[in-house]
């Protein structure tokens, strides 16, 4: 229907239940027992009109004009004004006299409408028009004709009409002849207690709002609070929330919520008397007014004086925040609350103070305002349905009876109608209460499944640590249990060192029971392993060993857990800098350094010396004259002059790069790939000539059983020079080693092209997945494993290279590992493999291509040209 077709009634909420206001030219019949306000309601409609310029007539039959006007002045109404004034006109007259006046042309009806313009009528009441015949029969054309007179006139009307009961057995006959039929009912809603109800029962050709609505009659008169009317039944459903978040005031809660709560969403914050709800509450509202979101926080039980106190209590200023109209405290007594009207003052407000934030404490006082404890649901669902709409975040609080253990969160299955559940509640551990937070269920989040002790203090609610070791928290019976915790050695020389340290950490937390993982110690092979587990929802690898050339992306997830928190500054701060940088992401630590890695030169000193070299080469060139005189003097067929990474590994795509780097080339200069310069051609000919050409590297450096593990070989004592890890000479320092005191190890050689040796920056850290079922404890193992004393313990006994750099100038360990400071120095110059742009997929390139120049089945200068190509394409790539 077009707006211009329906005229406003002047009570609030009558027009919005009628779909926008009464049709123009109807007549309305209000009906219901005395004492309903079926007579306000038709003052109301005819005063409101005359002040819109709609002039209206009363017409009553047993009340005077006086008595009228004295009601209608209780109500801020001056009647007396308006008759003055030529828009109302009060007629107190008799049945007959009415319908005589009604059906005359002319008449005192015509006039009357002549004369004020009149617009609206109220003719209060119909039944009285019984009193005009005596027969039944002949009221129904009496009633038809009054109609017939109203409609003429061009008139809307309301007609009152009184009930004998509030649910009549017939159907008035009233009912068939008027254009939309309104009943108001006064029913008793619990022992002391009444309620007015209003119902559209006909409206012909409106759409209407079906169902029966709250009235009230106070200060203003009659308003009527129609029951909300959600998106989804409009056909209006507000937009689907993004994967926008707003913080709950708690950093660490909003960790396990997936950076907070999903924008529009509501979350159940359910919990024993005392436990804290309020206060999270509070700091949610608190976090919203300092991230410039206005925040209401509704309440059935808490006074401003001692919400303020509370809030004061954790460093939060209510007043501030209210004068800077970002806090909005609305109080509300539970006695005889109307939800209907609860929603609509909330909606209002909402529009009014442009709120993002509502808390509502507490559903357990909401549900005092019900007699039927069953529409609690009802009125949860609705009012979490207009704050969705209105694209506010709520966070509604509710209280658990259970003090110790519990079977569920709320009784009348409220858990589903909201899109989150935290639950906080006291546990017995040790003779002592504590308090556990758990989140429950977030829609659209991979929350935290963990169950977190927290504490409350002076500043607020702190989440500490989770209960691990522990079964039984929230069930009210928590019991010890082992913690399993899954860690992997990085080499095969330290791992009977690690377990040894594994036992140990045990001895300081007795219910762990570590266990050493099967990963290879491959690291592309390890990479599998950990990006699964760190998208897992749940992962025994608590602790995942990261390598430093492809943990980045892993890191950039976001689905490993902040170490900022678990490790100290003090701590942090021996680390080399380097290291500690490269396990950071936008200034957050999410891996610590275990150990630090770069290639060398391992060489026989032994062999050298004996055949006349007073040092290691220092180049290309002196590399090669040493090997072959070696070989030509021992005349040993089995001894082999040089074994590099050659196999489709990581491992070649490093000895590539330290030969390209130590020939004065890289493979992009200035945001340009740089991979057909002489400096690489120079390069990658050098690896094959070694082979082909100068013969000192055996053909199957290539193949998978030597091009893997080409210490192997050295380490038997058959090989001459040996480009690898370092770990590989602390292994020969072991007294079982029959090479103890003959291996040396230098820089790897320089080319002719090149000024200095460059190697790469590598190494292992210690991350925690979010999915990790035991992080405290994993956060205490990563502690206990890059710390200066187990650390300085490892490198003494022949462990993998230390992060900390004093360690590298200890005398003792010096002593032990007399390379350790020319070690440190490769280390502060190496180059960071990750730095080059998509350098995981620049890296598998690099393998496919220069592998098949090793292998002799490609020349270097297609090679690399094609390498270049594609290398080109993920450069564009990346950058965008």
């Amino acid at each position: 229907m077009r707006a211009r077709d329906l005229i406003a009634s002047g009570v609030p909420g009558l027009d919005t239940i009628f779909g926008g206001g009464l049709r123009r030219g109807a007549c309305v019949l209000l009906e219901g027992i005395p004492g309903v306000g079926k007579t306000t309601v038709g003052v109301q409609f005819i005063v409101s009109g005359a002040l819109a310029d709609e002039p209206g007539i009363i017409v009553t039959f047993e009340q005077f004009p006086e008595q009228l006007y004295h009601d209608g002045a209780n109500f801020g109404w001056d009647m007396h004004q308006l008759e003055a004034d030529e828009r109302l006109r009060v007629i107190c007259t008799s049945p007959e006299v009415f319908l005589d006046q009604l059906s005359d042309v002319g008449g005192m009806m015509d006039t009357l409408v002549a004369e004020i313009g009149a617009r609206r009528l109220l003719v209060d009441s119909v039944a009285h028009l019984a009193h005009v015949t005596g027969r039944a029969g002949q009221l129904r054309p009496l009633v038809y004709g009054m109609l017939n007179g109203i409609r003429r006139a061009g008139l809307t009307a309301l007609i009152t009409k009184e009930v004998e009961s509030a649910s009549p057995e017939t159907i008035p006959f009233e009912e068939y002849l008027v254009d939309s039929v309104v009943r108001l009912s006064y029913e008793m809603t619990d022992t002391m207690y009444r309620q007015r109800f209003i119902e559209v029962v006909k409206a012909r050709g409106q759409n209407h709002s079906a169902g029966r609505h709250p009235l009230t009659i106070g200060t203003g008169g009659v308003r009527i609070y129609p029951r909300y009317v959600t998106g989804r039944e409009t056909g209006e459903a507000a937009a689907a929330p993004g994967r926008e978040r707003c913080s709950t005031g708690n950093a660490t809660l909003d960790g396990m919520l997936c950076g907070g709560l999903s924008r529009g969403y509501s979350t159940l914050l359910a919990g024993s008397a005392g436990v804290g709800k309020t206060s999270l509450a509070l700091q949610f509202i608190a976090a919203g007014a300092r991230a410039g979101e206005p925040g209401i926080f509704l309440t059935f039980e808490e006074d401003h004086a001692k919400l303020t106190d509370l809030a004061a209590g954790f460093g939060i200023d209510l007043a501030e925040l209210q004068s800077s109209d970002t806090f909005h405290l609305m109080r509300r007594s539970p006695l005889h609350l109307l939800p209907e009207q609860l929603v609509q003052e909330v909606t209002e407000a909402i529009k009014r103070l442009g709120v993002r934030r509502v808390v509502v404490d507490s559903l357990t006082d909401l549900s005092m305002s019900l007699t039927d404890q069953r529409r609690l649901r009802e009125v949860v669902f609705v009012l979490s349905e207009a704050l969705h709409d209105a694209g506010v975040t709520s966070l509604f609080t509710t209280e658990v009876p259970e003090l110790f253990g519990q079977t569920y969160v709320t009784s009348e299955h409220i858990s589903i109608i909201v899109d989150g559940i935290i639950l906080m509640k006291y546990v017995e551990m040790e003779s002592e209460i504590q308090r556990a937070l758990s989140v429950l269920k977030m829609r659209g989040c991979d929350h935290d499944k963990g169950i977190w002790r927290y504490t409350i203090d002076g500043s607020g609610i702190h989440i500490r640590n989770r209960f691990e070791g522990t079964r039984g928290v929230l069930g009210g019976s928590p019991t010890p249990m082992p913690i399993t915790l899954s860690v992997r050695s990085f080499t095969e020389f330290d791992e009977a060192l690690n377990d040894e340290l594994l036992r140990r950490f045990s001895q300081l937390y007795p219910r762990v029971q570590p266990v050493s993982l099967t990963i290879p110690y491959n690291p592309d092979e390890v990479f599998e392993t950990v990006r699964a587990a760190s998208q897992s929802s749940a992962t025994s690898l608590s602790v995942a060993p990261l390598c430093m050339y492809w943990m980045r992306d892993l890191l950039a997830s976001r689905r490993f857990l902040s170490l900022d928190s678990i490790v100290t500054q003090a701590e942090l701060n021996v680390h080399m800098p380097e290291l500690l940088e490269s396990g950071q992401d936008n200034g957050t630590l999410y891996a610590m350094p275990a150990m630090a890695l770069c290639g060398v030169l391992l060489y026989r000193k032994d062999l050298l010396e004996e055949h006349g070299f007073t040092h290691p080469p220092r180049t290309w060139a002196e590399l090669i004259e040493q090997a072959q005189k070696i070989l030509a003097n021992e005349n040993n067929p089995s001894l082999i002059g040089l074994q590099f990474p050659g196999y489709t590994y990581e491992g070649l795509t490093t000895s590539f790069l330290q030969n390209l780097w130590s020939n004065g080339g890289d493979v992009v200069v200035d945001g340009q790939v740089a991979l057909q310069s002489e400096n690489a051609l120079q390069a990658l000919r050098h690896m094959r000539d070694l082979i082909f050409t100068q013969q000192l590297a055996p053909q199957n450096v290539t193949t998978a059983s030597h091009g893997l593990e080409p210490q192997a070989d050295f380490l038997a004592g058959r090989t001459i020079f040996l480009v690898m890890l370092p770990n590989v000479a602390q292994a020969c320092q072991r007294e079982s080693s029959h090479l103890r005191g003959k291996v040396g190890i230098a820089p790897h050689p320089i080319g002719p092209m090149g000024t200095e040796s460059i190697t790469f920056l590598g190494g292992w850290h210690y991350g925690i997945p979010l999915g990790a079922r035991a992080p405290e404890t994993a956060g205490h193992f990563i502690r206990f494993m890059t710390s200066y004393e187990i650390q300085r313990e490892r490198s003494l006994r022949g462990g993998p290279m230390p992060t900390i750099a004093d360690l590298y100038t200890d005398p003792e360990v010096v002593a032990f590992n007399p390379d350790y400071p020319l070690l440190r120095r490769l280390l502060k110059t190496a180059r960071k493999r990750q730095d080059i742009p998509g350098y995981s997929q620049v890296s598998r390139l690099i393998q496919a291509h220069l592998h098949k120049v090793l292998t002799g089945d490609t020349e270097p200068e297609a090679a690399l040209a094609d390498l270049a190509e594609e290398v080109r394409f993920v450069l564009e790539k990346v950058q965008g």
